[in-house]
Parts: structure tokens; sequence; C-alpha cells
């Protein structure tokens, strides 16, 4: 099976890409909303990419619940 990430066309049920990374890690990211309340959610789009200096990143796409 041949997959473009960039058209992201693949005819299987679910998206291939979000399965690359097994298990993935989950985070507890923390927000605050534009009413000052405090959220604090599990989340599993997030890896640690560097040591020195120490950088996490959190991917997202689309409106959260915060």
């Amino acid at each position: 099976m041949f997959y473009d990430t960039a058209s992201n066309k693949h005819g299987l049920k679910h998206d291939p890409y979000k399965a690359i990374a097994v298990p993935r890690p989950i985070g507890w990211i923390s927000s605050i909303g534009r009413d000052g309340i405090c959220n604090l959610a599990p989340y599993s789009f997030f890896n640690a990419v560097s040591e020195k200096p120490h950088y996490v990143v959190i991917g997202s796409s689309g409106v959260k619940d915060t």
C-alpha cells in the first residue's frame, strides 16, 4: 500500500497517521479559558523532541473544548 500523506487518500476506515506511534503517550495539558477557568485534560498528540534544550511539542487541529 502506498500512503500519500499530502492527499491522505488511503481508503481505510480509520486514518493510518494516528497509528504511526503506538502506544501513544498521554500528556496532561492545561489551559485557561477566556472566562478565566482552568482546564486540565489528557491529550495524546504531544511528544518530547529535544533534550538540550528541553522541548515538548503539542500538535492540534480544529477547535478544542477549553
